[in-house]
């Protein structure tokens, strides 16, 4: 992804550098900018008047220029502007975007859709809305923070996220991003159940439902040693010796062709 990250302060350059951004910081470079953009481009702002000089490049109706990280305040007027131009947009007030290293290592992992970058809190409606990594959001009610098994309660006046993008903080209450996502996101629910199906399948998956139909430890394969089943498993050993899927076999009372099968 084509990244451009706005900001006249180049001291906030070397926190993005592994993104490799081109970085703006004038009037001539934002025109040359705006004029390349295109869907594929990441538009990252650290400043409020940047991000307004480029709007008045833009030419109405807009063309899409990407997508958008807003890194400073914002108005709904001019929110409602970029909406127009720059989809999706993710942003939040100050505090509540993960730090920038933690920021920069969410954006670009490969999970990044599963993980939060920010969000904003919203206690008319009684939700908290979460841009995920792929600048994505999520509106989740208050009523899915309820108090921990120790009595701590979620403090809504005080949302920040943390552990790259693994946690949501409301105070010194904690949740685990997953189960939100869980929850309620349906494309997370459908990942997950696939991802399920993929472990479930292959010898490693076929040989642990064997074993425990067959009530055997891991140490009963001997003279395999317990650590060498636990590896086949865990889908850690790719390609295993013929031998060695004759003696689980045997172990198990099937033929070594079958393994896989059950």
């Amino acid at each position: 992804m084509n990244t451009i990250l706005l900001t006249p302060n180049l001291g906030k350059v070397n926190g993005f550098a592994a993104l490799r951004p081109r970085v703006v910081s004038s009037g001539k470079q934002l025109e040359k900018s705006v004029a390349a953009a295109g869907r594929e481009t990441l538009w990252i702002s650290a400043d409020a008047g940047m991000t307004v000089e480029l709007l008045k490049l833009v030419r109405w109706p807009a063309r899409s220029l990407g997508s958008a990280l807003l890194l400073h305040k914002l108005s709904v007027e001019t929110l409602g502007a970029l909406q127009e131009c720059f989809s999706p947009i993710a942003f939040a007030p100050p505090g509540g975007f993960l730090s920038t290293p933690e920021l920069v290592a969410a954006l670009r992992a490969k999970n990044r859709a599963d993980l939060v970058l920010c969000g904003t809190v919203d206690k008319a409606s009684r939700t908290v809305r979460l841009f995920c990594g792929n600048l994505d959001s999520l509106v989740v009610p208050f009523s899915a923070f309820s108090p921990s098994g120790d009595g701590v309660a979620p403090d809504f006046d005080r949302f920040s996220v943390a552990d790259y993008g693994h946690t949501v903080r409301l105070g010194k209450y904690e949740a685990a991003v997953d189960a939100i996502l869980y929850e309620f996101d349906a494309d997370y629910r459908r990942r997950k159940a696939k991802e399920r199906l993929r472990s479930e399948r292959g010898l490693g998956a076929s040989l642990r439902r064997l074993r425990k139909e067959r009530r055997l430890r891991r140490e009963d394969f001997a003279p395999l040693a317990a650590k060498t089943i636990a590896r086949i498993e865990q889908g850690k050993i790719k390609s295993v010796r013929p031998r060695t899927l004759t003696a689980i076999a045997k172990v198990l009372g099937v033929k070594p062709d079958e393994l896989e099968d059950y």
